[in-house]
């Protein structure tokens, strides 16, 4: 019995001391871990917080640039308060004779958004801060050096406009903000008196707060400008001026320039609602855009994600032009706009292709976060027309920086030609004294996930039925996170979502959407992205028989009718009216089987 009870302690020692050994091995395992993934470097006896794509993907910082600051932003004064309390008072107040949902509608007019939301919010609102945890611990030089904020208005509600302010003085250190230049593109006085005098006193209470004022209206291009020019920072931060800054935004995107000034950085543009002005943080998309030159947000592709940690500053084809930072010298140095650009349009594609192209980088830094109003429309209005005033600047972008591939532009351009581009030699001469890269290698290089076509296309133009004389339309909806159906609308010979290129390797294409189906019957081909490893969006055009199909599940497009709405799917190949369709323009040359009559 005592021999049991001695063997049983001897088990129960024997337990125990297993039990330690493995949380001591596992605690060893777990310590090894953190030591090869510590987002810490350690200097000495110096504990700094590095930029954490330094740690994994680039040199550390060298010892003698500790980054060992946590700059503070400005704090607001009583006299600015009183100020501001005092105009936030005057903006509630509703105009004599208006109610409240007629003041709501005339903002929208007047601005694209919910203005009168916008007068009845403190001047001064708090938002959370949306950045990631680890941006929170990031501690920067302290030799960054010094921005000038640059912000052009036409016509913009005085609310919105100084909300922007002091989000950019309440959350920004003062050691780094140089100045805050409102360049004032000639509003409308009898319109918008509020931006004249009342703007005038009430930023004199304001630090580092100036206003230039234009006499004739200049577009946002050469108001930029013009805010350069009259600017003293070492870097210029471009703003629109419907934002709200977010805690660090400015320190995040300085240390990239401090870094290389070469980098042109962005913040990571998150979402005011246009109806309810709420703040929402938006995913870590990159600049895209497709061959009618439009920018739009794609999301970034597997490897990439693979590559970076959600704090990281990632590298972005094209940027959307209306936030970003930018070293003086840089600007000036890569050409500043094209001054021959009016208005508003295209520049942001021309400054991202020459930035890329001609020895820069574009990034978006997720660590810098600043929110913009995405406006139901824009209501400002364009000189000439907005169809004609973007055209022109685009055959500008085009000319000078597309090489061959601007052919793949004026496919969606019809009589963009003939259309007068203005003097490009300055351009052309700028990018051969710049040494710059060919539009080739930055496909291959910055932006391999575009979806370029063959120069050689098969037929292009509308595709019509031309018994209901209804046309295949995209309606412009397709984007990279969502597919959307393809339908048919009254044909309007007017280019744009009624554009479709057959390619030669068997592709219906708009931009950078292909058109797809699942192969199955009477179902509706959708909008898709482009993929090159896919069977999904060939089709083949018969010349004589004049029905698109599907080459997987051999079924052809067809008209169809639901509840009185016509709509686009496939069925089975029966040589039926609705089945008819005639392309534009068919290329007599072409003799790729997926255009023939096999």
């Amino acid at each position: 019995m005592r021999l049991q009870r001695q063997l049983r302690r001897c088990q129960l020692f024997v337990k125990l001391g297993v039990f330690v050994l493995l949380c001591s091995t596992g605690m060893l395992v777990v310590l090894l871990i953190q030591s090869m993934f510590s987002n810490q470097v350690h200097y000495g006896n110096e504990k700094v917080m590095p930029e954490p794509s330094t740690v994994f993907h680039t040199k550390p910082p060298k010892k003698q640039e500790a980054l060992d600051w946590w700059p503070l932003p400005w704090t607001e004064t009583s006299e600015v308060k009183n100020v501001r309390l005092e105009l936030e008072a005057k903006l509630r107040r509703l105009p004599y004779g208006q109610s409240e949902d007629t003041a709501k509608e005339k903002g929208f007019d007047t601005h694209g958004y919910n203005a009168r939301l916008a007068d009845k919010l403190p001047l001064n609102r708090h938002i959370s801060d949306m950045r990631h945890p680890m941006c929170r611990r990031q501690g920067y030089p302290r030799n960054l050096p010094k921005a000038s904020v640059i912000m052009c208005f036409h016509n913009e509600a005085l609310s919105s406009l100084l909300r922007s302010v002091h989000s950019i003085l309440n959350r920004s250190p003062p050691e780094l903000l140089e100045e805050i230049i409102l360049v004032d593109d000639a509003s409308h006085r009898d319109t918008h008196a509020e931006t004249f005098e009342p703007l005038t006193e009430y930023v004199k209470h304001l630090p580092k707060v100036k206003i230039l004022r234009q006499d004739a209206r200049m577009g946002l291009i050469r108001a930029r400008l013009a805010g350069a020019a009259y600017s003293k920072g070492e870097v210029l931060v471009f703003l629109d001026s419907h934002i709200e800054a977010t805690d660090g935004w400015l320190e995040a995107l300085l240390y990239r320039i401090h870094i290389n000034p070469m980098i042109v950085p962005a913040p990571a543009i998150d979402n005011i609602n246009y109806e309810t002005l709420e703040y929402t943080k938006t995913d870590g998309s990159k600049g895209g855009f497709n061959w009618a030159l439009v920018f739009k947000w794609v999301p970034m592709n597997t490897t990439e994600r693979s590559k970076y940690y959600n704090w990281d500053p990632f590298d972005s084809p094209t940027m959307a032009g209306g936030l970003f930072a930018i070293h003086r010298d840089t600007f000036y140095e890569l050409g500043t706009y094209d001054e021959e650009m009016s208005i508003w349009g295209g520049e942001n594609l021309e400054m991202s292709f020459r930035i890329w192209m001609c020895g820069g980088k574009l990034e978006i830094v997720p660590c810098s976060r600043v929110g913009h109003i995405f406006r139901l429309r824009n209501p400002v209005s364009f000189p000439g027309g907005t169809t004609n005033t973007v055209s022109r600047n685009n055959k500008r972008l085009a000319e000078v920086w597309l090489d061959q591939y601007k052919e793949i532009f004026y496919w969606y351009s019809p009589g963009m030609h003939e259309k007068d581009a203005g003097d490009l030699t300055g351009r052309l001469t700028l990018r051969e004294r710049l040494g710059c890269k060919s539009f080739s290698w930055y496909l291959d290089t910055v932006y391999p996930d575009l979806y370029v076509p063959s120069l050689t296309y098969l037929g292009r133009g509308s595709v019509s039925n031309p018994v209901s004389n209804l046309c295949l339309d995209s309606f412009g909806k397709a984007d990279h996170y969502h597919t959307v159906k393809a339908g048919l609308y009254s044909c309007h010979n007017q280019g744009g979502n009624q554009v479709w290129i057959f390619t030669d390797d068997c592709r219906v294409l708009q931009g950078d959407f292909c058109l797809e189906h699942s192969g199955f019957r009477n179902g509706e081909p959708v909008m898709a992205p482009c993929k090159k490893k896919t069977t999904l969006q060939l089709w083949k055009y018969d010349t004589e028989k004049k029905n698109i199909i599907h080459q997987k599940s051999r079924l052809c497009l067809d008209r169809g009718t639901r509840n009185s709405d016509e709509y686009v799917m496939v069925r089975t190949c029966s040589g039926e009216p609705s089945q008819l369709w005639e392309i534009g323009l068919i290329n007599s040359d072409a003799k790729r089987w997926c255009h023939g009559n096999q």
